[in-house]
Formats: structure tokens, C-alpha cells, sequence
């Protein structure tokens, strides 16, 4: 017998082919959005595990086909982001970094974690977005010790006038770190130390260094607001861990000195052997910082003497006006040297007289004298200002009386 063969209702088969059509036009979107997406944007991570013990480290690389704002997060398995880059601009192309286990000074804990980078294209505004995982194992998550932190004087005044001049700052580390010390005044920043490598016990930092020793490091100080400051120490382990701590001061009087010798006379040009040569001067205070008048020494010296012989030049920070000379070979610069009087404020002026007796071991030959301002045991604030020839005449045809 012969059996018909069956035949597949046209309704069936119209059903059919809707099906597949209405799957091809929802997975065709998905699929143009999927490759749409690796057009913009590619991620990789490798390794795909990281030992977060500072002994290792992954790269995360990611490229950009057009201008957009990027971000870059690992996302943890109990959902917290923790953000690596944050919505900033980048222009075409491939960018890279090491990444060791620590985001804001904190390495993250083992683990299983995501890379997830997004990118806004600038344009159009299109949305791209990759994955990649990532596992974190033998985490070191315990932070540097940072302790006995001391922070002197309270109240610093870096002017250079020999009182309170300098913050010390000392503290105790138990691990090798990378210590970060700075000044916050303001909105100004001032670095004492950076990513300096310190070994376990106590690290001490003075600032600023003398004038002597690096001028242009104290001009600097000038910018520096008056008032509340804050004095912040940062060590960082070898895994990344970083431990802050802070200390508030105040700022006083800050700047370095100025000062300038307005008018200088030397007299008498014509000198008899024993006789007296008188200088005069204006000293004019033309910075923003006080000048601290050194104590007062000798009205008058002989020629053979000088300042620090006579342990007048002790009095570190502090401003003498003085003379020094051509023939000076005595390795003492302004040899003859006296107080200003009374501190000067900005702005101020005093007239001084200073007196230096000849004797028998002043110079056959005619000499330069001239004036100058000092600040002990730092530097020449004003020099060679009246350069004046003076010489030894006979005692009937001098000058002095």
C-alpha cells in the first residue's frame, strides 16, 4: 500500500521563517554593538594573576580608536569599584601601565577581581565597554608604621634672622619606605623630601637649608603665605601601602633678607699713619623681612683687628654693616664690622659710624676701602658700595686730626 507523503501547512512554515527573521534582527544589533564596541576600545590584562607583595606587577593595556573619556576600575566580587583612572581624555591610540596590587595608597586583598575599562566617544557620545579578569594572591595589605612624630618649633618663621628659622621634623619607621615630607600653606606646596628611600629607625629633616648652603632654595620661602600651615609625612612600602600623617604649625615672617647701602662716605682720603679714618652709611632695609640689628660691638677698631678675632661675628641670622679692603689678606671678608643699631622693618633706614685707628702694619701703598652689608654667617647682602683710594700722607700733610 502506498502511503501519501505528508505536506508542511504554508502557515507552518511562515511561522518558521518569522521566527528566525525576528532572531536575526535582534542579534544583529547585538552583534554590530559588540563589534562596535572592540572598534572603539581593547583591553588586555597580563598577566591574567598578580602576587601583591611588590614583587610583581601586571600590565593593563588598553587602546582607544577615537577621542573619548576613558575610565578604568577592578571590580570586586562583593561589588566594590575601586577606580584607576577616572573619566579622563584620551586621543587615539594605546596606553599601558604597570599596575602592583595598590589603589589610593591601599594594596587590595586577595581575591578574584574584574578590569572593566569604558570609553565615551567626545563626537558621538557612544558607549564602549571591556572586561578582563584578574586574580590577586598573597596580598600584603598591612600598612607602614609611621611613629614618634615630631614636628618643632610650633610656630616657624623661615626669614633667616637666626631665630626660629627652621622646622625639624622627626619620626620612626620599622620597614625600608619611600618617605614624602611637605609643607601645605595655602594653596602653595613646598617639598622638604621626596620619594626619598629611608631603612628601618629614625628619619630627621630640617628645612629650609641655610642660605649659604643653597640660596636657591630659600628663595622659595618667599612665597609662602603667613598663618596656619600643615606639615604632612608620607612613607610607602614596597607593596604599595602608604601611611599619612599630618601636623599644624604657623608660618610667620617669611622671605629672605634684602638690604642696600645708600650712601657711604670714607674719610679722610689723605691719612697720616696715626690717624683715624671715619665711615659713614645709610642702611636701607629694601626686602619684605625684618633685619635684626646684631648686638653692639667695638665704636672703633685698629687696623690689625678684625670681627671675628674679637668673637663679634657669633650671632648667626643677624645683619652688621661693615668694611673690608683690597689688601685684605687676612681670609676675613669685611674685617671691620658693626651693629646696625636697632632691627630695621621693611622699608626702614639707619645712618651709622663706624671708626678704624691706623697703626704702623696699614699699607705704604694707597688702598681701597669700602662698605657692605653681611648677614652673619650666611651671605653679603650689599657689596663694594663708596669705594674710596685712601693713603698715607706725612703727618704735617694729613688730614686726620
Amino acid at each position: 500500500m502506498r502511503i501519501p507523503a505528508q505536506r508542511t501547512s504554508p502557515s507552518y512554515v511562515a511561522r518558521i521563517r518569522l521566527r528566525f527573521f525576528i532572531c536575526l534582527f535582534l542579534l544583529l544589533p547585538a552583534c554590530a554593538a559588540a563589534d562596535s564596541s572592540r572598534a572603539l576600545l581593547e583591553l588586555s590584562v597580563t598577566p591574567a594573576s598578580l602576587r601583591a607583595d611588590g614583587s610583581e606587577s601586571v600590565t593593563i593595556h588598553y587602546q582607544v580608536a577615537r577621542e573619548s573619556t576613558v575610565s578604568l576600575a577592578l571590580h570586586a566580587a562583593d561589588g566594590a569599584r575601586h577606580v584607576l583612572r577616572d573619566n579622563v581624555a584620551r586621543g587615539p591610540g594605546a596606553y599601558s601601565f604597570a599596575f602592583h596590587g595598590a589603589v589610593a595608597g591601599r594594596v587590595l586583598p586577595d581575591g578574584a577581581y574584574e578590569v572593566v575599562v569604558t570609553a565615551a566617544e567626545s563626537a558621538s557620545g557612544a558607549h564602549a565597554e571591556q572586561r578582563r579578569p584578574l586574580t590577586i594572591t598573597n596580598a600584603d595589605t598591612a600598612p607602614p608604621t609611621l611613629d614618634a612624630l615630631r614636628v618643632t618649633p610650633a610656630v616657624v618663621t623661615p626669614n633667616q634672622d637666626g631665630v626660629d628659622d627652621r622646622l625639624e621634623v622627626s619620626f620612626r619607621v620599622t620597614e625600608l619606605v619611600a618617605v614624602d615630607v611637605r609643607l601645605l600653606a595655602g594653596a602653595e606646596t613646598r617639598w622638604l623630601l621626596r620619594a626619598a628611600a629611608a631603612d628601618p629607625g629614625t628619619i630627621r629633616v630640617s628645612w629650609p637649608p641655610p642660605l649659604r648652603h643653597a640660596p636657591q632654595l630659600n628663595r622659595a620661602v618667599e612665597g609662602l603665605p603667613a598663618g596656619p600651615a600643615q606639615v604632612e609625612v608620607a612613607v610607602q612600602d614596597q607593596a604599595g601601602n602608604r601611611t599619612v600623617r599630618r601636623r599644624g604649625i604657623i608660618l610667620g615672617e617669611t622671605g629672605t633678607l634684602r638690604a642696600e647701602v645708600t650712601d657711604a662716605a670714607i674719610t679722610p682720603a689723605n691719612v697720616a699713619a696715626d690717624g683715624t679714618l671715619t665711615v659713614s652709611a645709610k642702611i636701607a632695609n629694601t626686602g619684605s623681612v625684618t633685619l635684626r640689628a646684631a648686638p653692639p660691638g667695638p665704636a672703633a677698631y685698629t687696623w690689625r683687628e678684625n670681627a671675628p678675632a674679637l668673637g663679634y661675628t657669633a650671632d648667626t641670622g643677624t645683619v652688621r654693616w661693615g668694611v673690608d679692603f683690597s689688601l685684605n689678606r687676612s681670609g676675613v671678608a669685611y674685617p671691620f664690622r658693626w651693629s646696625l643699631g636697632r632691627d630695621l622693618a621693611p622699608g626702614e633706614s639707619a645712618a651709622v659710624t663706624g671708626r678704624i685707628r691706623l697703626d704702623e702694619t696699614f699699607p705704604q701703598e694707597p688702598v681701597q676701602l669700602w662698605v657692605g652689608v653681611i648677614h652673619e654667617n650666611n651671605r653679603t647682602l650689599a657689596d663694594e658700595r663708596g669705594v674710596t683710594r685712601v693713603q698715607l700722607v706725612s703727618a704735617g700733610d694729613g688730614d686726620a686730626r
